[in-house]
């Protein structure tokens, strides 16, 4: 396996980093499948070290953190499966406002 880069991993604009037979990662990406968000996944043990991985979380996010999912959406940093349902709930779907205005 290569070694990949803080800077390579901070390309990817939506990024999922899962793990093989991770139950959560699986109701991650299923998430982002039926709302059609295209993503990449990188497995740890196979396209990145979990030490890789902490790091970038950690000077991404400045958070530390040892499980997965690990999720990037828009190039901002999500957090794991809970974060992301947390996240889509406060979407404000701006379409429905119309023209609204404060």
């Amino acid at each position: 396996m290569s070694k990949i880069t803080i800077e390579q991993l901070a390309r990817y604009q939506n990024l999922v980093i899962t793990q093989p037979h991770c139950p959560f990662c699986v109701k991650a990406k299923a998430i982002l499948d039926d709302r059609g968000t295209e993503y990449t996944t990188l497995v740890l043990g196979m396209d990145l070290e979990k030490t890789e991985m902490i790091e970038f979380i950690e000077q991404t996010a400045n958070v530390t953190v040892r499980t997965v999912p690990q999720i990037i959406l828009d190039g901002k940093y999500i957090g794991g499966h809970d974060d992301l349902v947390a996240f889509l709930e406060r979407q404000v779907d701006t379409a429905e406002l119309g023209d609204f205005e404060l």
